[in-house]
Parts: structure tokens; C-alpha cells; sequence
């Protein structure tokens, strides 16, 4: 049986192949993508199972990549759960209505992930029966404060003032909201796993908007109970994205999952040693600047050198980008990162 890289690095298992794969790796920055983009709405390409499935692929037809992960959103369970889901040029996506009361989150529903959210599995299906042996196929969904915070800004934000109000003046309503997202998390990504996932990440970008405290009592409870539920029933890694910075590694006493992504502005080893610090056998994924790709060729190969000589202490080490790959870099400089990974291979 071929074993696949990304899942023995992430179990901290050793491997002669460093696995390497890239956050939003299928997008905007490739002509391929762009072309199918012309003739579909973004929510309607995720909804559609081949065209889904046709563009996770795509940037496995050009790279030496590892893993796939499918082609979706973090806010697609949003819209079974009553919220309509749009993206408009230039401010991203929007959710209506925006759910700003405990009167709002009495209208939502959780969805039934076979049947609200089985296009995402039927689309992973796809993608999986065409990956080669030692390729890792990603299933993933937004952590519930996360994409409770899209759900109660009805957009993306840069003060989270609705979102602190209804922590501060509805907190029973701010909590009972994480729970529904926590219960409809799990679910989605057991379906997900059923599909043929086999791996896991769960996406937390907006964690540190939150005080320490706010994080330690609220949003890594929730988050560690979707990973607890879902490593008790399935034997898959997971793979946890907390945001920007490293104050918030310090509130991750008893995490439940296998690998922490480390976000680019954090530099690898120190992040490796604070975790280490709160006593956590985790793996880490990460963590080049994706901006590094608009560089030179020298210079992407140099930034790569340093991503893979600060994870030297690793339990075990996933390379990526600290974020996602941004939509104006240079395809090719994906390939002299890559080349530069299996050169360190071979030293």
C-alpha cells in the first residue's frame, strides 16, 4: 500500500517525501481557472460537481503536489441554514440577511449535510478517483466563530462592531449560535470524510478578533469540540488554522487536533517552540509569504530554503504558504517552489 506523505507528516510519522501543497491553489492566479470563471458565478461553480471537481484538479495537472483539497467555500453551509450567499466584485462575499439578534439565530436551521451540502461530497468523490496513490485528498469547512462572524457582519470587517455587540448584549444568542455552527460543522465534515476526505482543515482566520480570554471560554471550545466529535469517529488528521500571530498558541492547552498552520508572519520555528511550550505534540503546516511569488526566481528559492530550515524541529512539517496564494503571482514561481522543496529532499 502507498503511503501517502501529508498524512504521515501530520500524524508526525517520518517520510522520505517532504509534502508540500498550497492554501487557495486552485483560483484566480491561473488562466485555466479564469476560463471556466467566465462562464459561472462563483457559488453556482461551488454547487456544480464537475466544475468543482475540474478545477481542484487543475492545479494538479501543472505541479508535483501531494494534496488536493476541494474547491468550495467556508460559507456554503450558510445558505441551507437560511442566509443567502453572494460575492460582489471587490468586497468579497455577503451574507443576507446578517444575523444580529437571538430573534435572527431563531430563524436559522441546521442544515442536513447529505442532502443540503452533498454536492461538496459528490465533487470530492470526483476529484479522489482521479488523485494518484501518494496524493492526499483535503476536505475542509470554516471553525465556528469564524464563519459565525461572517454570518453576524453579513460580510467581512475590520472592527467586528456587530459582532462584539451581540457577544456583549446577546451573549446567550452569540453562544447558542457557535453551538448550531459546532453541530453543523461536525456533520459537514463526517460527510466530507464519508465522501472520501483524508484529511481535514478547519479554517479559524478571524480567531484573533477576540480577546485572549473570549478565545480560551468561547471560540477554542467550539472549535475543539467539532475536532473531538469528529477524530472520535473518524481516523483522519486534522488540521487547524488559528490566524494571524502566535498570543493565541498559548490558549491551546488540550487541542484535539494533529497539525497547527502557521500563519506568515509568524516565524516557523518560534511558532514550533511556543507550541511546543503549551505541551502540544502537534505537526505544523506552513509557512511561506505568499506575496513571495510575484519575487524572482532567486528569491522564491531562497525564501523557500528558509521556510524549510526554520521547520527543522518539527515533529513533522507540511510545506505552504502561511495564507492563501493571492491572484496577481507568478504560476511558474509555484513550480521553483516546489523544485526547491524536492531538492531539499535529495541533501
Amino acid at each position: 500500500m502507498t503511503t501517502k506523505p501529508m498524512i504521515e507528516a501530520a500524524f508526525g510519522r517520518p517520510t522520505k517525501r517532504k509534502p508540500i501543497w498550497f492554501l487557495r491553489q486552485a483560483g484566480r492566479y491561473l488562466p485555466e481557472y479564469r476560463e471556466v470563471r467566465k462562464n459561472v458565478e462563483f457559488t453556482e461553480l461551488c454547487k456544480t460537481p464537475k466544475l468543482a471537481a475540474e478545477v481542484t484538479l487543475q492545479p494538479l495537472r501543472r505541479y508535483d503536489l501531494d494534496a488536493s483539497i476541494i474547491f468550495s467555500d467556508i460559507l456554503v453551509p450558510c445558505m441551507p441554514m437560511g442566509q443567502e450567499l453572494t460575492f460582489g466584485k471587490g468586497h468579497g462575499p455577503q451574507l443576507n440577511p446578517p444575523i444580529q439578534s437571538g430573534a435572527a439565530l431563531a430563524k436559522l436551521k441546521k442544515p442536513d449535510a447529505e442532502k443540503d451540502l452533498g454536492y461538496v461530497g459528490e465533487a470530492l468523490q470526483l476529484v479522489k478517483d482521479q488523485l494518484q496513490d501518494h496524493q492526499t485528498m483535503i476536505g475542509f469547512a470554516g471553525a465556528p466563530f469564524t464563519v459565525a462572524s461572517y454570518m453576524i457582519e453579513g460580510a467581512g470587517s475590520k472592527t467586528y462592531t456587530e459582532l462584539k455587540r451581540l457577544r456583549y448584549q446577546e451573549p446567550e444568542a452569540f453562544k447558542g449560535l457557535l453551538d448550531l455552527l459546532v453541530e453543523t460543522t461536525i456533520d459537514y465534515l463526517i460527510m466530507q470524510v464519508n465522501a472520501g476526505a483524508d484529511c481535514l482543515m478547519l479554517f479559524d482566520t478571524w480567531a484573533n478578533q477576540m480577546t485572549a480570554v473570549d478565545y480560551k471560554d468561547l471560540v477554542f471550545p467550539a472549535v475543539n469540540k467539532v475536532i473531538r466529535e469528529v477524530k472520535d469517529r473518524c481516523d483522519v488528521p486534522l488540521i487547524y488554522y488559528p490566524g494571524q500571530g502566535t498570543d493565541l498558541y498559548f490558549e491551546l492547552q488540550g487541542y484535539a487536533g494533529d497539525v497547527i498552520a502557521v500563519d506568515w508572519r509568524t516565524r516557523l520555528s518560534r511558532a514550533i517552540s511556543f507550541l511546543d511550550n503549551v505541551g502540544l505534540d502537534v505537526s505544523v503546516q506552513g509557512n511561506l509569504d505568499p506575496q513571495v511569488l510575484i519575487a524572482s526566481e532567486d528569491v522564491v528559492r531562497e525564501h523557500t530554503r528558509q521556510v524549510l530550515q526554520e521547520a527543522g524541529k518539527a515533529r513533522g512539517h507540511i510545506f505552504n504558504v502561511g495564507h492563501g496564494l493571492q491572484p496577481h503571482l507568478n504560476p511558474e514561481a509555484v513550480n521553483w517552489v516546489i523544485d526547491e522543496v524536492r531538492k531539499s529532499e535529495k541533501s
